[in-house]
């Protein structure tokens, strides 16, 4: 059987709010909402990748937790390219979010960690200038 890489799936206090945040940060495409079950879904579709953006349903309300702080086992970052770095990083200043690292990384590129709504955080990835 193929297989093939189909969505993330992000639980939000606010979802519509996270939504329209990918959608303005990133040039997500909003997808119509939806229910299935007790749940509402407002997705949204990044370079052909869905990320499913849901609040909690009502069986679900009592555990939820605070995000934990980068570096953690688990899935720890969701890796965007971006044409541009230091705007990118202008803008999440501008909003007030946190940029954990910039550095050299792999592959010829610079990357930085930064804090995306509901715990999420992001690795910003973009081309090294060669010289």
């Amino acid at each position: 059987m193929p297989t093939a890489f189909h969505h993330v799936h992000i639980k939000s206090k606010t979802p519509r709010d996270s939504a329209a945040w990918w959608v303005d940060m990133f040039g997500a495409v909003a997808q119509p909402e939806f229910d299935f079950g007790t749940i509402h879904f407002t997705p949204v579709v990044l370079d052909g990748v869905t990320i499913n953006i849901t609040g909690h349903g009502p069986e679900e309300a009592a555990g939820f937790g605070e995000p934990q702080a980068i570096p953690y086992w688990g899935l720890e970052h969701i890796g965007v390219y971006v044409d541009d770095m230091d705007a990118t990083l202008a803008r999440f200043e501008e909003q007030g979010r946190k940029v954990y690292l910039r550095r050299p990384g792999p592959y010829n590129y610079e990357i930085a960690f930064a804090d995306a709504p509901d715990g999420v955080v992001v690795e910003l990835l973009s081309p090294l200038e060669e010289g």
